[in-house]
């Protein structure tokens, strides 16, 4: 193939071009960088080429196949010559010097194919959207709901048929059904709530809000998931939640896939959804608050303790996984008295004592040390 003839546009449909500029080839990462290396008179048409699959990539990878992809190209493509022919064939003679080059050609194709895929994603975004609103889900459910709207500026308590407890804060909506289905609880909320799960599972509890699903088998967590804002926030005080991308869920409900990529959530964890970039994002909250709160109100004493004995009461007073290396601090003791120090606090005193330091990492705390003397 005569890689030296194609213009920029000819490359949108080239497979190992596409796997090179992606990154998802190693043979075709290999080929095009010699080929480059032998023909550097190619390298402006092939950047230029590169920047707009890129662009492509980045914008239609979740909801286009390489075969609608290809596609939508060659139509657009045909459309842009289509108009350069009519254009040509209505247009006097113009002397050589005074034309439009090929490379300006090309360019203009490209800008009308990044246009035309613009309109296109922005529809299908749009039309997505739509249907994962709070609207869409209510009106389509397949049992009747009925809905509590909370318009005060107090918080609303709403008990549910099986038992569980919705705070509802104000400007906030829930729909539910009277009863639950015999296999699952689905409710959908618009804005914020705090949920009491009674456990069961045998019938798990999903959340719809805001382009996310939240799923658990019981247990206690904020949800703060309003329409009007970018970020979806599901907090854990108690238990373990699981939270998904909605179309991801759907997606795997659909074709009976029992694994999902999500991202699980234990106590003083919260999962931060993001709907411009559609990542889903785990962190500690804030302030951590105890799940234990009666070991935190009474004193706590630890003479000639190993630190490791520390760290578990840690873990279990805040639910908080903490990560160590054991034989590092094996000979590690430690002489300490808490009252009513906040997590961050107690872990601050332990780590000074012993010479250490932690970070946060993805919702765990990660224990730095050299190991004592």
């Amino acid at each position: 193939m005569d890689y030296k003839t194609y213009k920029t546009d000819d490359f949108l449909f080239d497979e190992s071009f596409r796997q090179w500029t992606a990154g998802t080839s190693p043979e075709a990462t290999a080929f095009w960088e010699q080929w480059l290396t032998q023909n550097p008179d190619r390298v402006h048409v092939v950047r230029q080429a590169q920047e707009l699959v890129r662009a492509l990539n980045d914008h239609y990878q979740d909801d286009a196949t390489d075969a609608r992809l290809t596609s939508e190209l060659r139509r657009l493509v045909r459309n842009a010559a289509e108009r350069r022919e009519a254009e040509a064939a209505d247009t006097p003679s113009i002397p050589l010097g005074q034309r439009i080059s090929p490379w300006r050609w090309a360019s203009v194709a490209a800008v009308i194919i990044l246009l035309g895929f613009g309109l296109w994603r922005y529809g299908n975004v749009n039309r997505r959207v739509a249907a994962e609103s709070y609207t869409h889900l209510t009106k389509t459910a397949q049992v009747s709901l009925q809905e509590t709207v909370n318009t005060s500026d107090h918080v609303v308590n709403i008990l549910l048929s099986d038992g569980s407890a919705v705070t509802l804060r104000p400007k906030s909506r829930l729909s539910y059904p009277a009863q639950f289905k015999a296999t699952t609880r689905v409710v959908y909320l618009d804005g914020e709530a705090f949920f009491d799960v009674v456990k069961n599972p045998a019938k798990p509890f999903l959340i719809y809000a805001n382009q996310t699903v939240t799923k658990v088998l019981g247990t206690t967590f904020l949800v703060r998931a309003f329409e009007s804002e970018k970020n979806v926030i599901v907090t854990v005080r108690t238990g373990r939640v699981s939270v998904y991308t909605q179309q991801d869920f759907e997606k795997a409900q659909q074709s009976g896939l029992r694994r999902i990529q999500g991202v699980i959530l234990t106590p003083n964890q919260q999962m931060i959804y993001n709907l411009g970039d559609h990542q889903l994002m785990k962190a500690l909250v804030e302030k951590p608050a105890a799940i234990m709160p009666e070991t935190v109100s009474r004193e706590q004493v630890f003479e000639d303790a190993p630190v490791g004995k520390v760290f578990a009461t840690i873990e279990q007073t805040y639910g908080v996984k903490l990560l160590y290396n054991d034989d590092d601090l094996s000979a590690c003791l430690v002489n300490l008295t808490f009252t009513n120090e906040s997590l961050l606090e107690r872990l601050d005193v332990v780590c000074q004592t012993i010479g250490a330091s932690y970070e946060v990492l993805d919702g765990q705390i990660v224990i730095n040390s050299k190991g004592c003397k």
